[in-house]
């Protein structure tokens, strides 16, 4: 305890993505306001960073979100990523959604939404449509019976740890 400091004017729990992330977008709008800096704000965890479930998440960094809210808040997360790519060891290598005809009505909506915010995407339907797409990318493709793709062409992955690690470095 006597490594802590006696006052931060901000103090955000858990050094999970979420946590640092806060941390760094904090710190870069108290520079640009004016209103203080980074060494204003202290991280805590119990821990340490990445030490919850930001450890073992999957790494999944995609746009593909049926709510309107979500899928914007995604666009953006998804665009910090790729700005910030070689810190947080992210690949974007797109994102594939490939669906059977009862939910080719969600990825129609989640693609509409999409376009109309520059989210680059491609909409394939149709069976014979979606397993030609897939045989290109993938020749021992064999599946039948999908009728609808999302092939979001941003997005991508991350491998956990050194992502937290790389926010860290960011919040520094």
């Amino acid at each position: 305890m006597s490594l802590l400091p006696q006052h931060r004017d901000y103090v955000i729990v858990g050094a999970g993505v979420h946590g640092l992330s806060t941390a760094w977008h904090l710190a870069k709008e108290l520079r640009a306001r004016g209103k203080g800096s980074g060494a204003d704000i202290i991280v805590l965890d119990k821990d340490g960073p990445g030490s919850g479930a930001s450890g073992i998440a999957c790494g999944v960094v995609r746009n593909f979100y049926f709510q309107p809210a979500m899928g914007e808040v995604m666009r953006v997360s998804v665009q910090v990523w790729e700005e910030n790519a070689e810190i947080l060891h992210y690949h974007g290598v797109g994102y594939l959604a490939v669906v059977g005809p009862v939910q080719q009505g969600d990825l129609e909506a989640i693609y509409e939404r999409q376009q109309n915010s520059g989210y680059r995407s491609d909409l394939i339907l149709g069976e014979a449509n979606v397993y030609r797409y897939m045989k290109r990318l993938f020749p021992d493709w064999k599946a039948r019976g999908l009728t609808t793709i999302l092939h979001e062409k941003q997005g991508g992955f991350a491998f956990n740890t050194p992502s937290v690690m790389g926010l860290v470095r960011l919040c520094h």
